[in-house]
């Protein structure tokens, strides 16, 4: 009877040595490492009372206004081309179906208007990255209007200086819902110790590129990931199979 609990045990680890080495080396889905985004669905503050949107976000920093930068129509000033503002009640024509929270971001369509921030995080060596963001264009938005988002690292000047940027071009046909956020993505290869950003605070940013001043881009759930390079998960995941099938061996010996 001992013999044949002793058979079953091994037997078990060995399938659990296994089990692991086969998981843990599928891209993404193990040690995947969410990063803090602070305020990343722009839920502070509440608008002021009496008020539809906040020109102030906690914690992301908007694009400074341009020199020259021409007045605009209806007296529009520079920081009131971005902020804040909530959803509407269901059944509204102008409610998101899917929004994170109650808030999104908005940036007018005129290029420069942008919001950054510098998180605490660092680019580590070996780790790849992504930064993903909910996106809608509205408003009457005029085709071929751009919005450019991506990572940046805070450079030896205290200022952000691109990493990995993804456009993302208005086109009725890639926003069938006008009432729908969708999502994209912007992925960093895995850093390497002679890349300039190794080892620097990370930075992430949502800039208008192109626009003419008509419509708006709406901006959710900002969210950044970090996975280890594969030959780590293989390194990670051979570690533990050689410990369990080192107590599977042991067993023999009970």
């Amino acid at each position: 009877m001992f013999a044949t609990l002793a058979r079953a045990k091994n037997s078990l680890l060995r399938q659990s040595a296994a089990s692991l080495l086969g998981v843990a080396i599928l891209p993404g889905t193990l040690l995947a490492q969410s990063i803090e985004v602070p305020n990343g669905s722009f839920e502070s503050p509440k608008p002021p009372q009496g008020f539809p949107v906040t020109l102030q976000i906690d914690n992301w920093q908007k694009a400074p206004e341009p020199v020259g930068f021409p007045p605009l129509p209806g007296s529009f000033t520079w920081d009131q081309l971005s902020g804040a503002f909530p959803n509407t009640p269901v059944g509204k024509p102008d409610h998101i179906d899917n929004l994170t929270g109650s808030q999104a971001a908005y940036l007018v369509s005129i290029p420069g208007v942008g919001l950054s921030q510098a998180l605490t995080a660092t680019f580590e060596v070996g780790k790849s990255y992504a930064l993903a963001i909910d996106a809608l264009g509205g408003g009457g938005i005029v085709e071929g209007s751009s919005l450019q988002f991506g990572l940046f690292y805070l450079n030896e000047a205290n200022s952000l200086s691109p990493v990995a940027l993804t456009p993302i071009t208005y086109a009725a046909s890639a926003f069938p819902n006008p009432t729908h956020l969708y999502s994209f993505e912007a992925l960093l290869a895995p850093v390497e110790a002679s890349d300039a950003w190794a080892g620097k605070q990370i930075g992430i940013g949502l800039f208008n590129t192109l626009g003419m001043g008509v419509g708006y881009w709406d901006v959710d759930n900002v969210r950044l990931t970090a996975v280890p390079e594969p030959g780590s998960l293989a390194l990670v995941s051979i570690g533990i199979g050689a410990c369990l099938l080192f107590r599977a061996r042991s067993g023999r010996r009970d």
